[in-house]
């Protein structure tokens, strides 16, 4: 499951910058994707890995709603080098 959000004009100015923008309202893209369990570890993760469901969420509440709709629980996610996602 990857949730990234989604990043505008002001987003790419504040990371050159070297900070990062608070934004109350912003809207992030959600991805579910299995991958081949003997090439997570490798340079070609990707291949064959196939995308399950993807959508947008315009607000923290609606992320929420998605999650639940699709059975994920928030606070089973770790930091990404906590997880196996190659991504």
């Amino acid at each position: 499951m990857d949730i990234r959000p989604e990043q505008s004009e002001p987003d790419v100015q504040a990371r050159d910058e070297g900070w990062v923008r608070s934004e109350v309202e912003r809207s992030f893209r959600l991805e579910h994707w299995e991958y081949e369990r003997g090439r997570i570890d490798g340079f070609d993760y990707d291949i064959d890995a196939a995308l399950i469901e993807s959508t947008d969420a315009t607000d923290e509440s609606e992320l929420i709603t998605v999650l639940d709709a699709w059975g994920v629980r928030p606070d089973l996610f770790v930091y990404p080098w906590d997880s196996d996602d190659p991504k």
